[in-house]
């Protein structure tokens, strides 16, 4: 009696063909995607546990396709800007502040184009959800260059880093249910720059200013989230515990105590020391190398890299 083909079929495919989130087109993406949170949460996730996240997050289902385009390095911006046939094509390459256009600029904005005006719309509808609260979770506007980067992991974020106060566990709960009305703000309100921003790069005869948007983002930020999103996790539940670092510890040294890590090693090799992490594609954690006990190099995780490289100091 032989195995079915089907049940045969699965196994080889579960043995062969790896995760998307897995595959060199995240790469340098998971890279920067941890150095960031670390810097920006003083906490390391594994990437793998929350790429997948995307799909699942309470946002407009355009931002996620945008999202996932931009982590496995597909977006058409930028240097891979091909746009002909309009007259301001030249836009999507690069924006008329003369830096080079991408996902990351346009959420932010520029001298060119002031967000501050719909970021206080932003700020004003989260913080009607929390009154008073300064927690960083609930102030995109102190989310850097990439301020995307959170809404994959907000729930552990918050579940690990919220300060050891008094009614800690009450404060926990009422974020964990305001979560998904939250990242359906944020990611509407990302979702509405993106919209915007193309439009203006396609439409010769549309010009995006800020200040002319604010009513049209209020009234789509008063929305609640669309039933079909209601019942989909947000942000990274149930993710895995993390070593060294004590939840609560809002502003305690990057990934928590360091004495729990393994000793840092001071022969450190890397192919470009220079090399820094704004370059996406090329990072420099494939190359790091220590020892192992015969004194020959060995290949380490990329977990026990960044660890390594955040505790020498080498992407200050």
């Amino acid at each position: 009696m032989y195995p079915a083909l089907d049940y045969l079929t699965k196994l080889v495919v579960r043995a062969r063909v790896g995760a998307p989130a897995k595959t060199l087109k995240f790469e340098a993406f998971s890279d920067w995607w941890v150095v960031t949170l670390g810097h920006m949460f003083g906490v390391v996730l594994d990437p793998g546990n929350y790429i997948k996240e995307v799909w699942r997050l309470a946002i407009p289902e355009g931002m996620k396709e945008v999202l996932w385009k931009e982590m496995n390095g597909a977006q058409v911006l930028g240097h891979r800007y091909h746009g002909r046939g309009y007259e301001r094509s030249d836009m999507g390459r690069f924006c008329p502040c003369g830096l080079e256009m991408t996902l990351g600029h346009i959420l932010v904005g520029c001298e060119v184009y002031v967000l501050q005006p719909l970021m206080e719309v932003l700020l004003a509808a989260l913080g009607a959800l929390h009154p008073g609260s300064s927690f960083k979770t609930l102030h995109p506007d102190s989310w850097g260059t990439s301020p995307w980067y959170p809404l994959l992991a907000l729930g552990s974020l918050e579940e690990v880093t919220y300060p050891i106060v008094k009614g800690r566990k009450k404060i926990l709960r009422g974020l964990k249910k305001s979560r998904q009305q939250r990242v359906w703000m944020i990611g509407a309100y990302y979702w509405a720059l993106w919209k915007w921003r193309m439009k203006e790069i396609h439409d010769t005869g549309f010009n995006f200013l800020p200040a002319n948007c604010v009513a049209s983002l209020r009234d789509t930020l008063a929305q609640p989230v669309p039933k079909h999103l209601l019942a989909q996790t947000v942000g990274g539940e149930g993710s895995e515990e993390i070593p060294g670092v004590t939840p609560g510890q809002a502003h305690a040294p990057l990934l928590g105590d360091l004495t729990k890590l393994p000793p840092p090693v001071s022969h450190l090799v890397t192919r470009d020391v220079g090399q820094r992490l704004s370059d996406r594609g090329k990072s420099i954690l494939r190359a790091l190398r220590v020892p192992d006990a015969s004194g020959r190099p060995r290949r380490v995780s990329r977990r026990e890299a960044i660890l390594q490289a955040l505790t020498d100091g080498v992407y200050t």
